[in-house]
């Protein structure tokens, strides 16, 4: 619990320095674009260090894209960080390419459900690694890192 405690502490600080940062964008009566938005989430993902089953995106192209993953594991000491680089599939969508890819990993550690903290959300959420549930889990990863409403046409 003093780990989550201590995450979301961090993630305050981050937002307070962001929302200074960004005052001047996001002034009354102005909403965002959704590039902005989409801009923001992975800003946002690059702040973090990161500690245990965390994703973090580092680079993104057009069609290839890199994000660091350290495994889930009970001893914080011990974590490795790996480097994962992903190309967009024959439909060019190097966000959803990226999701799989995590959901690829998450299932290295979890079979059915598991913790996870959402920054998002501000909160963590108990989320299905099954099979039969993965439409929901890429839709939930999709907002999670792109901020995007996803249309089930897209998939």
């Amino acid at each position: 619990m003093a780990y989550i405690n201590q995450a979301r502490a961090r993630r305050r600080a981050v937002g307070n320095f962001n929302e200074r940062e960004n005052a001047e964008a996001t002034a009354p009566g102005r909403e965002q674009s959704e590039e902005e938005i989409r801009m923001a989430n992975i800003k946002r993902n690059l702040q973090a260090p990161g500690t245990n089953g965390i994703f973090r995106i580092v680079r993104m192209g057009a069609r290839t894209a890199e994000f660091t993953f350290r495994g889930w594991t009970t001893d914080p000491s011990s974590s490795r960080l790996e480097l994962i680089e992903v190309q967009a599939g024959p439909d060019g969508d190097v966000e959803r390419a990226i999701v799989r890819r995590m959901i690829q990993l998450i299932r290295q550690y979890h079979e059915d459900t598991f913790n996870w903290e959402s920054p998002r959300l501000n909160r963590v959420v108990v989320l299905s690694a099954r099979i039969q549930d993965n439409v929901g889990l890429e839709d939930f990863m999709m907002r999670e890192f792109f901020g995007e409403s996803v249309s089930p046409f897209m998939r």
